[in-house]
C-alpha cells in the first residue's frame, strides 16, 4: 500500500471530481508547483492507486434509459464453472458491473439497455443461457437517488 500524505489525498479528491484538470491547475489548488504535482500523480498511477482517468457518460443522453439490477444464483455445478460464467459476463457490454457476493446470491449485475423489450431479449438470449445459472431475479431502477464514483477520502 502506498503511503499517502495530505497533498496526495487532496489531489485524489480533485481528480475524482474532475480528471480533466491539468497538472498546473491541480498544483495551484493544492499549493505545490507543477513538477512535484505531476510526479505525485504519476507515482499514484504506477502504484495502482489511480487505475485510469475516464469520462463519465450520461447513459440517458445516449438513449440507454433502462437500468436493471440482476441477482444470479448458481447451481452447485455452476459454482464449479465460475470462470466460464465470468468470462461470458465480460463479453456482454450490457453488463456494466458484476460483483461476486457472499450469501444467498452469488452474483449481482448492473445491466444497462435502451428499452424494457431490450432487457427482455437480453435476459432470454444471454443471461438465461449462462453456464451454471439456477435462478435469476431482476429489479428495474425507478429513479436514481445517488450515483458517485468518488471514494470517501
Amino acid at each position: 500500500m502506498l503511503d499517502l500524505d495530505v497533498i496526495d489525498i487532496k489531489l485524489l479528491g480533485l481528480l475524482q471530481t474532475d480528471a480533466s484538470l491539468s497538472s498546473a491547475e491541480l498544483a495551484e489548488r493544492v499549493g505545490i508547483s507543477q513538477s512535484p504535482c505531476w510526479r505525485r500523480i504519476r507515482r499514484m498511477e504506477e502504484a495502482g492507486v489511480i487505475r485510469r482517468r475516464v469520462a463519465i457518460v450520461d447513459r440517458e443522453a445516449l438513449g440507454l434509459g433502462v437500468e436493471v439490477f440482476v441477482r444470479i444464483k448458481l447451481s452447485e455445478d455452476g459454482l464449479k464453472a465460475t470462470d466460464d460464467f465470468e468470462a461470458a459476463i465480460h463479453r456482454m457490454p450490457e453488463v456494466v458491473e458484476c460483483h461476486m457476493l457472499l450469501g444467498e446470491i452469488d452474483y449481482r449485475l448492473r445491466v444497462v439497455v435502451r428499452t424494457i423489450a431490450d432487457f427482455d431479449r437480453f435476459l432470454r438470449e444471454n443471461l438465461a443461457h449462462l453456464p451454471g445459472v439456477r435462478e435469476i431475479d431482476s429489479s428495474m431502477v425507478v429513479s436514481e437517488v445517488k450515483n458517485t464514483t468518488a471514494l470517501p477520502l
